[in-house]
C-alpha cells in the first residue's frame, strides 16, 4: 500500500480497491478504517522504516540520533462552561443596567439634574445599578473560570469550586456510558450537561454542566477509548 507524507500530522494512503489517495491521521495507523471515495473497508498499515544497507554511502555528519517516544499525557482541550448563554436573560438586564448607570454616573458628575432628581442623588443610584450589574456579570464569569473539563489522550477531568475545589475524573478505556441532556433552550444555543460513567458503576460518576458543543465533546471522548 502506497503512503506519502501529507504533513506533519497526517499520512496519505492510496486506497486498494478504487486507488484513490485518503488522508489520515497518525493515530489511526493499525486501524481498519472507510475509504471515502468507495465505501470499502482497507487496514491503515504502519509506515515501517528499513535499516541502511552497508553498500550505502552515507555522511556521518547527516546520522541524527533517534529520540524514544515519550509515554506522556497529553491536554487535547480544555473547556469552561457557558457564562452568557446560560444565564442569558440576566446578561441582558446586566448590560442596561450596567449602560445605564455609567450614562447615569456622567449625567450627575456634569452636575445636571434630570426630572425631579438631584445629581447627588443621580449618582449615589446610578452607581449602585452599574456596581450591581457589574458584580452579577463578574460572578458568573469566575465560577466559569474555576469550572473546566479537561480531555487528555488517556481521561477526562472535571475540576470545580473556587475555595473548596473538587476533581473527578474517567479514564477514556474505563467509560462505559456517555449521556448527553439538552432542553430546547439548550440545544438553540448549543450548549448542555454531559454524564460519564466508568465500568462497574452503576450511576454516573462525573456530570459536567452548560457545556459548549456537548455533542462534539462526547465524541472526542470516545474517539480516544
Amino acid at each position: 500500500m502506497d503512503t506519502e507524507t501529507a504533513d506533519l500530522t497526517s499520512l496519505v494512503y492510496r486506497c486498494p480497491m478504487c486507488r484513490k489517495a485518503v488522508e489520515v491521521d497518525p493515530h489511526l495507523t493499525g486501524e481498519v478504517i472507510t475509504c471515502p471515495n468507495c465505501d470499502r473497508l482497507f487496514e491503515v498499515v504502519p509506515p515501517q522504516a528499513h535499516p541502511v544497507s552497508a553498500d550505502e554511502k552515507i555522511d556521518r555528519s547527516e546520522i541524527l540520533k533517534g529520540k524514544e517516544v515519550a509515554d506522556s499525557e497529553a491536554v487535547e482541550r480544555t473547556i469552561h462552561p457557558v457564562v452568557f448563554r446560560r444565564h442569558l436573560v440576566g446578561t441582558i438586564v446586566c448590560s442596561v443596567l450596567l449602560i445605564a448607570g455609567v450614562a447615569g454616573l456622567s449625567l450627575g458628575l456634569s452636575g445636571r439634574d434630570v426630572q425631579w432628581v438631584s445629581s447627588s442623588t443621580l449618582i449615589v443610584l446610578s452607581a449602585i445599578a452599574a456596581g450591581i450589574a457589574a458584580l452579577m456579570l463578574a460572578k458568573w464569569f469566575v465560577e466559569s473560570r474555576f469550572q473546566s473539563l479537561q480531555i487528555t489522550n488517556e481521561r477526562s477531568i472535571y475540576r470545580r469550586g473556587i475555595f473548596n475545589r473538587s476533581t473527578s475524573e474517567v479514564r477514556h478505556s474505563d467509560v462505559r456510558n456517555l449521556k448527553v441532556h439538552q432542553n430546547l433552550y439548550e440545544r438553540l444555543l448549543r450548549f448542555g450537561d454531559i454524564a460519564v460513567s466508568s465500568a462497574g458503576q452503576d450511576d454516573m460518576e462525573v456530570v459536567m454542566n452548560d457545556i459548549p458543543q456537548p455533542n462534539e465533546v462526547v465524541d472526542l471522548i470516545r474517539s480516544r477509548q
